[in-house]
């Protein structure tokens, strides 16, 4: 009897040096087969094999308010908006474009909107919304008198800090995981003039604080997409929104 062989051809897992990109970014091995992929700013993905993944966007964060009157601070700026998807397929030797949009600036008037996040064109996220405090998490409302501290952001989707700015109403995490990390923090509202007053914190996620009594607020970290705190009293400038980021990982069951 003849014995026939057959070749069977196994597929490695997808790795670090199984792509190029144009940009800067961060390469993390969970376990010995899951991974993802952080990019930090825009760029081309080239992968080098077929890949299946699950994607999160963040839009940049607005920025926060200027000092409303020399007597009440500014309110934060919203975080940007946040999307995940799940099992897209992606073709070697094929580019995808990504473009991480830019957190807004802050000042006068501010409420400068985020810049838009997305994955070759297909999948976009906006950032906070300009002219207002409006976005992924809500910023938080400023002190409106003298002697009364700002609010804090809002964080995981919900709204700032006395209500007036609404988040997106649903989950900031990473890919919508329970134990994924918070993004889109909204920014802390600016102090009112006197110094018992205190800025509110930034959501979690990436908020930037809002000023003490005359004091900037803080910016929103740096690939978060979290909004920037609002000034203080007399006139202090709010502060610029963080930019956002671009997720990919192995598809997960």
């Amino acid at each position: 009897m003849r014995l026939i062989r057959k070749s069977i051809m196994v597929m490695g897992g997808f790795t670090s040096t199984d792509f190029t990109y144009t940009g800067t970014y961060t390469w993390l091995q969970d376990t010995s087969s899951n991974w993802r992929l952080k990019f930090l700013t825009s760029g081309t993905f080239t992968p080098k094999k077929p890949v299946e993944i699950d994607l999160f966007l963040v839009g940049g964060g607005t920025g926060g308010r200027k000092a409303t009157a020399t007597y009440s601070g500014g309110p934060g700026g919203g975080g940007g908006y946040t999307g995940t998807w799940t099992s897209i397929r992606l073709n070697a030797n094929t580019s995808y474009l990504i473009t991480i949009g830019a957190g807004g600036l802050g000042g006068d008037p501010g409420w400068n909107a985020g810049g838009a996040t997305n994955f070759n064109s297909t999948y976009s996220v906006a950032g906070g919304v300009g002219g207002s405090c409006v976005g992924g998490s809500g910023g938080g409302y400023y002190g409106a008198s003298a002697h009364h501290s700002g609010y804090d952001g809002g964080s995981d989707g919900s709204f700032g800090g006395a209500g007036a700015y609404a988040g997106q109403g649903t989950t900031t995490r990473e890919f919508r995981d329970a134990g994924g990390a918070l993004y889109a923090g909204g920014g802390g509202g600016g102090a009112g003039q006197y110094g018992d007053g205190i800025g509110g914190a930034g959501g979690a996620g990436g908020g930037g604080r809002g000023g003490n009594m005359n004091g900037m607020g803080t910016a929103g970290t740096v690939n978060t997409g979290g909004g920037g705190g609002g000034g203080a009293a007399y006139n202090a400038s709010g502060s610029a929104g963080g930019s956002g980021i671009c997720i990919i990982r192995n598809k997960r069951t």
